[in-house]
């Protein structure tokens, strides 16, 4: 873009948030308490074996906070690293092999199952019953048809299904969760990246990043109702809703306007662009801390963004590392985890949560 396009585009976004507010809210919301902007965090490595030394590959974290566990998406060992988080400290115990570099996570704890998006394009059922003989195994592997990776996803409690993109190829596959068949695959949606579902409407969420959209389909129907633009510059990557207020976060990858936007589901709309994080790629949010966590891995000073849950605002970046762009948080005792993404040391990484 040259310089008199790039400052055309970037008076309209300042324009546009200035219509939304100005980065405050429409209405009066409870004040939030405030930190620094930056805080500094010890970050505590979590050794996984098999990698230690390499460059980490890893992709999505999934956390069931009742069996303490966390699940890690990871290429170089072609599977799912298992660390056990029913302690402060979290040990690695295992990596349930998939044999393919493994992308998106879904859990489904009703069903003590976890999906796996893989990189040749299928989707892998692994069993995590611990009565079942086959626990912490591949039950099943369902192919998409695609000819790239696939890659996020997200479950429909409700209608038991999981919805996995395939990003690079525009489409959505519904998986029926229970009999590990497709239901339908939902085409010509452009390039994706987080399914997230809302338990408030029972829609599914999806972040178009190319044509910067957030893309709803109704799971009743499994066809897209519409696309939302975001209104500025984003490329959303991530997605997370507090089902308390149906509103939730953006988490922007644009490497070139550097932001995060908090959404309004209810009335699918941007409610305020905040400049403290952007570039990054997962976004979590917690309940019992009413909290979202954005792994803000590629953002001017790399770290993971926090803010508050109701009303969104901005609290702090705690800095991790280029390339830090998965996160889940561990309730028990208020830990983030994200990944080592520096050169030569691939490792979990764990970090205090600062509030």
């Amino acid at each position: 873009m040259n310089a008199a396009l790039r400052s055309l585009a970037l008076v309209s976004v300042t324009m546009l948030v200035a219509a939304c507010g100005g980065g405050t809210s429409a209405t009066p919301t409870p004040p939030v308490p405030k930190m620094s902007p930056l805080t500094q965090e010890a970050l505590t490595s979590v050794v996984i074996p098999a990698i230690s030394g390499k460059t980490a590959s890893m992709d999505i974290f999934a956390v069931d906070q009742a069996a303490h566990r966390l699940y890690i998406a990871d290429r170089l060992t072609k599977g799912v690293d298992v660390i056990d988080i029913s302690q402060p400290a979290g040990t690695f115990l295992k990596t349930i092999v998939v044999g393919q570099g493994t992308n998106g996570l879904v859990l489904a704890p009703d069903l003590k199952k976890l999906y796996t998006g893989n990189n040749d394009s299928t989707i892998s059922v692994i069993d995590l019953d611990p009565s079942s003989p086959k626990v912490d195994s591949v039950i099943a592997t369902i192919p998409t048809g695609g000819k790239s990776r696939t890659d996020e996803g997200d479950y429909d409690p409700q209608h038991k299904k999981v919805y996995y993109a395939n990003g690079d190829e525009g489409f959505i596959t519904v998986i029926d969760a229970t009999t590990y068949s497709v239901v339908t695959k939902i085409s010509d949606l452009g390039t994706l990246e987080q399914p997230r579902y809302n338990p408030v409407d029972g829609m599914m969420y999806v972040a178009g990043s190319d044509e910067n959209v957030i893309i709803k389909i109704d799971p009743s129907t499994d066809k897209m109702v519409q696309k939302y633009p975001v209104g500025v510059p984003c490329q959303p990557h991530g997605i997370a809703i507090n089902p308390k207020t149906d509103k939730g976060l953006i988490g922007c990858g644009d490497t070139s306007y550097l932001e995060t936007v908090s959404w309004d589901f209810k009335t699918e709309k941007l409610i305020r662009v905040f400049d403290q994080a952007g570039a990054g790629d997962m976004v979590a949010y917690d309940a019992k801390v009413n909290r979202f966590f954005f792994a803000a891995s590629n953002f001017a000073t790399p770290g993971m963004a926090i803010f508050s849950g109701s009303p969104i605002d901005f609290l702090t970046l705690v800095p991790t590392s280029t390339g830090a762009h998965a996160v889940a948080y561990d309730e028990d005792h208020d830990l983030i985890y994200t990944m080592d993404g520096k050169p030569h040391e691939a490792a979990v990484w764990s970090l205090p949560d600062p509030h």
